[in-house]
């Protein structure tokens, strides 16, 4: 069976601490031996299992082969790792809770553009889908020009986009989406985005993408000014026609005019481990 690229990166990560164990050992720093890497099998095959929308059965052996590793490498066992996981549950539910009365206090400005609106909501949820305008409506990218205008005139700003997730891929390549100020964060998984699908809420868009280990590939309308900023601890690093390789890699470039541009994007991508390519099309 042929390995996805997520799964040929944690096996190279594998291979690379069983390195990293048996030179230590043989300098007599730590006791280490291959029986001790087992606990991550069980990690290996509760990822792929999440990646096959098994959630329950690759939850469990995830989590189980981490409980045992921490127990085995750093004596962390079950009773320990409650007192450090209780404390940090009270934090992240109190901040959600404080996130979420802001959340509700900012004003929606960045509604999203139906297409055809005043219809029955049946005609314009069809017209969204075929992502064509309809009949005897004013052309969209007019109205996000006059939405944008009314916006940047009071001086109000769109919310902030997020998207997270820990194992899976992340695909934002098919059907319209806005753009004002987004942030992906991906655990392990490859992150895909077409920004020629991307209709920008104001002048400057930001475009923010971090990331543990898989890939990142952006692609860009050629007449789309951008700002890319990239940042790759290990793999490979090309943007437009420059190419990195290696560890500890970056790169700034940027489009001619792009002070004086109406529309554009700031991008800025942040790896560990993986490949990051920035492509026109």
């Amino acid at each position: 069976m042929k390995l996805s690229r997520v799964h040929k990166m944690l096996a190279g990560v594998l291979i690379i601490l069983t390195g990293i164990g048996l030179f230590l050992d043989s300098l007599h720093i730590i006791s280490f031996g291959l029986f001790d890497l087992w606990p991550m099998v069980l990690v290996y095959f509760g990822v792929r299992l999440w990646g096959q929308n098994k959630r329950i059965g690759g939850g469990i052996l995830f989590c189980l082969g981490i409980i045992i590793a921490l127990e085995m490498w750093f004596g962390i066992g079950i009773d320990d790792l409650f007192q450090l996981v209780i404390p940090i549950l009270f934090v992240y539910f109190g901040f959600r809770l404080i996130r979420g009365k802001t959340r509700e206090k900012e004003p929606r400005v960045g509604k999203k553009f139906t297409p055809g609106e005043g219809e029955d909501s049946a005609g314009a949820a069809m017209r969204e889908e075929r992502d064509v305008p309809g009949p005897m409506s004013e052309d969209p990218a007019k109205i996000l020009e006059k939405e944008n205008t009314a916006i940047l005139h009071h001086g109000k700003s769109l919310p902030k986009d997020s998207r997270s997730s820990l194992i899976g891929d992340f695909h934002l390549t098919s059907g319209r989406f806005e753009l004002s100020h987004l942030q992906v964060w991906h655990g392990i998984g490859d992150v895909v985005i077409d920004l020629s699908r991307a209709m920008l809420m104001q002048e400057e868009a930001q475009l923010t993408v971090e990331g543990w280990i898989g890939d990142v590939t952006i692609y860009v309308p050629v007449d789309l000014p951008v700002s890319v900023s990239a940042e790759l601890s290990v793999g490979d690093l090309e943007v437009f026609s420059n190419r990195q390789g290696g560890i500890n890699r970056s790169i700034m470039i940027r489009s001619d005019h792009y002070d004086l541009a109406v529309h554009k994007v700031n991008l800025h991508i942040s790896l560990l481990v993986g490949d990051i390519k920035v492509k026109y099309i």
